[in-house]
């Protein structure tokens, strides 16, 4: 199975820039092209978190009629840029959603399961997996009982060294979500955003996969106390293949 990971978008509407910097409109324009380019195609698309900037409705309509425009199945969690209502609404077909609320998802109908965990705080940077998360959780887990299963969510269950960025992290229920996958035994990869680099780790057993931004990069930077910034990078994605089995090969592609 070939699955295409974006995230981090941070789609602004009327071409405005971010940081009077990034056109993120054109970025995720461009990375659309070049995932449409590509000679063998996904079989799936994830994307987790941070479509948009300020989660108007007229960012969420870019992203979707790009997205759409793939003609390929696509599954979303939202980020801490997003906001549940206007997501939902505009990508429908693209999120599940709990009976509290959270746009969680499960997909047992693929030849992996996939689960898509919501870790946002809305109005917040980090991240959260609240006891109502963890109990539905348990119950996706359990129903994908003796499978293969890829779990994505936008805020990485790690830390990375990049202290500012850490800060503002998944801050509750880290050790749950090691303690569940663990349990599980068979989660292949658990695919994240927010950080904006490419960065490699584990959780509970299983490999953490952060894809970098589908626009702009924040420089590799390890100095204790140190904000972030960002970098020249250009806006990449990951594109990860996975056999029977279970056997994983995850690239970065740049745009």
């Amino acid at each position: 199975m070939l699955i295409a990971h974006l995230t981090d978008s941070h789609v602004l509407a009327g071409g405005r820039k971010l940081a009077d910097r990034f056109d993120t409109g054109a970025n995720f324009d461009r990375l659309i092209a070049s995932l449409a380019a590509q000679p063998v195609q996904p079989d799936l698309v994830v994307v987790s978190g941070d479509l948009g900037e300020d989660a108007t409705a007229e960012e969420y309509a870019h992203v979707g009629e790009g997205l759409r425009r793939l003609g390929l199945p696509v599954l979303a969690v939202p980020g801490n840029h997003d906001k549940r209502a206007p997501m939902r609404a505009a990508l429908p077909e693209m999120t599940g959603q709990t009976a509290q609320g959270h746009l969680c998802l499960a997909r047992s109908d693929l030849p992996l399961a996939v689960i898509g965990l919501d870790t946002l705080v809305e109005g917040a940077p980090h991240g959260e997996i609240c006891p109502d998360r963890l109990a539905w959780l348990d119950q996706a887990l359990a129903d994908c009982a003796g499978r293969d299963v890829l779990l994505f969510l936008h805020h990485p269950p790690i830390t990375t060294g990049l202290q500012d960025m850490d800060g503002m992290g998944l801050l509750t229920g880290r050790d749950a979500l090691a303690e569940r996958v663990a349990a599980h035994g068979r989660v292949r990869a658990i695919l994240c955003g927010h950080m904006h680099r490419a960065i490699i780790g584990s959780c509970g057993g299983a490999d953490v996969l952060v894809a970098p931004s589908a626009s702009h990069q924040i420089a590799f930077d390890l100095r204790a106390g140190s904000p972030y910034s960002f970098s020249d990078e250009p806006p990449q994605y990951m594109m990860h293949r996975i056999a029977p089995g279970g056997a994983r090969v995850s690239h970065v592609v740049s745009v």
